[in-house]
C-alpha cells in the first residue's frame, strides 16, 4: 500500500514560510489541516535530525493534517533555509532550539502545541517538553531515546570508550574533517547518498557508526533508495545553502548542552532532590518509536526510558535509522494510534485548542 507524501516542488498542501525568532530568521513548512478532517485539533511542530530538513516528514504531513492538525515543520539552525551561525555553539544547544519553537508558538498565537521528532529532532523536543511544560501537550520521538540531563559533565570521547561506541561516528562527523572533504553539490550529493544508506557496487557501506564516514569509499556509493530524483536534488540543494559546518556544529554541543543544564536544571534556586528529580522527568504523554534495527540508536539505549517518563508508549518497527521514509505506513499507524488514544480529546464533545 503506497502513503501519500508532500513532494518537494509545486505541492499545494504546502507553503514555505519564515520568521525571526531570537535573532535568527527560520525556515518552516506549513500545511493546514484538512477541509475534510472531522475537526480541527491544533496544531503540531515536527523537528528532523541529522542529515535531513523538514522535508523529512514528507510521508506523516499528510496524515497528520488529515487527523484535523496544522502543521509547521521547521529547518533546525544550520540546515536549509533557516541561518547557519558559523562560530557560535550556544546556537545549536536544547536550550535556544526551546527557546526558538516557543517563539515561533508565541508569534503564530498559539497556547499548546503537540511535538514529534526525529533523530537530533527527538533529542530536542524532550528537552523543549521540560523547558516549557505548559506549551507542550505530548511529544513523540522516533527512534530517539530519552536522556535526562545530568550533573556531570562526560565528554563524548569518555562516552564511546566506556559505554557508546556506537556513538563514535560522532568523533568524526565534529572532526571537521567532513566539511572539508564535503563542499560541492557533487560531494554533497555522494555524502547524502552515503548516509541514506547507498552502497558500493561491492555492497559495501561507506559509513560505519562505529567509525565514521569512509571518504575514501564515497565516491563509489550508489543513489539511495530512500529518495527519489526530485527529493534528493531538493536535499542537494537545501545543503547547498550553507554547507555542512552548521549541521555537523550539532555534534560540538555537547559540552554547551551540559552547561545550560547544569545551570537550568541543578543550579537554579535552591531546588532539592525531589525537585532535580521532577524536573529532570518529563509528565507529558510521550510515544516512543524503537527502529530495531537503528545501528546509532540501539535498543538497549531505551531500557530505562519508563524510570523518567511516567506516560510512556513504547512501540517498536523492524527498521533502520530511516524509519519515517523506510516504513512509513507502519510510522504512520503508530502516531495515528497513539493520537487518538492518548493525546485527542475523547470526549467527542469539543475541540482541543492548541
Amino acid at each position: 500500500m503506497s502513503v501519500d507524501k508532500i513532494r518537494p516542488y509545486n505541492d499545494p498542501r504546502i507553503s514555505l514560510r519564515s520568521a525571526h525568532l531570537n535573532g535568527i530568521t527560520y525556515g518552516y513548512l506549513y500545511s493546514p489541516a484538512s477541509a475534510s478532517a472531522v475537526k480541527k485539533r491544533g496544531t503540531i511542530f515536527l523537528v528532523h535530525g541529522f542529515p535531513d530538513l523538514s522535508l523529512g516528514w514528507r510521508y506523516q504531513i499528510p496524515l497528520l493534517t488529515q487527523l484535523g492538525l496544522d502543521v509547521v515543520a521547521v529547518d533546525c539552525i544550520g540546515y536549509g533555509r533557516t541561518e547557519a551561525p558559523p562560530f557560535k555553539l550556544q546556537d545549536y544547544t536544547y536550550r535556544r532550539a526551546a527557546d526558538d519553537l516557543a517563539e515561533l508558538a508565541r508569534q503564530l498565537g498559539l497556547t499548546q502545541i503537540i511535538l514529534g521528532g526525529h533523530d537530533w529532532g527527538g533529542a530536542i523536543v524532550y528537552r523543549v517538553a521540560q523547558y516549557y511544560p505548559q506549551l507542550i501537550k505530548a511529544v513523540f520521538s522516533i527512534c530517539t531515546p530519552y536522556f535526562a540531563p545530568s550533573n556531570k559533565y562526560e565528554p563524548l570521547g569518555i562516552l564511546v570508550q566506556k559505554r557508546l561506541p556506537n556513538f563514535a561516528y560522532q568523533l568524526h562527523l565534529a572532526s571537521g574533517e567532513i566539511e572539508a572533504a564535503v563542499q560541492s553539490p557533487a560531494e554533497i550529493r555522494q555524502f547524502l547518498n552515503n548516509l541514506y544508506g547507498a552502497r558500493t557496487s561491492e555492497g559495501k557501506f561507506a559509513f560505519d557508526t562505529n567509525t565514521g564516514v569512509d571518504l575514501a569509499g564515497q565516491p563509489r556509493v550508489g543513489k539511495t533508495k530512500l529518495l527519489d530524483d526530485d527529493e534528493l536534488d531538493y536535499y542537494v540543494t537545501e545543503y547547498s545553502r550553507h554547507g555542512l559546518h552548521g549541521p555537523l556544529n550539532w555534534y560540538r554541543n555537547r559540552e554547551d548542552n551540559f552547561m545550560n543544564e547544569w545551570r537550568d536544571f541543578f543550579q537554579s534556586g535552591n531546588k532539592d532532590a525531589a525537585e532535580v528529580a521532577r524536573d529532570v522527568t518529563i509528565q507529558q504523554e510521550v510515544l516512543f518509536v524503537l527502529a530495531t534495527r537503528d545501528q546509532a540508536l540501539k535498543p538497549f539505549m531505551a531500557e530505562r526510558m519508563g524510570e523518567q517518563i511516567p506516560n510512556l508508549t513504547r512501540r517498536e518497527v523492524a527498521t533502520s535509522h530511516w524509519a519515517l521514509w523506510e516504513q512509513p505506513e507502519e510510522i504512520n499507524r503508530l502516531i495515528e494510534e497513539w493520537l487518538q488514544e492518548k493525546v485527542f480529546d475523547q470526549t467527542g464533545d469539543r475541540e482541543i485548542k492548541l
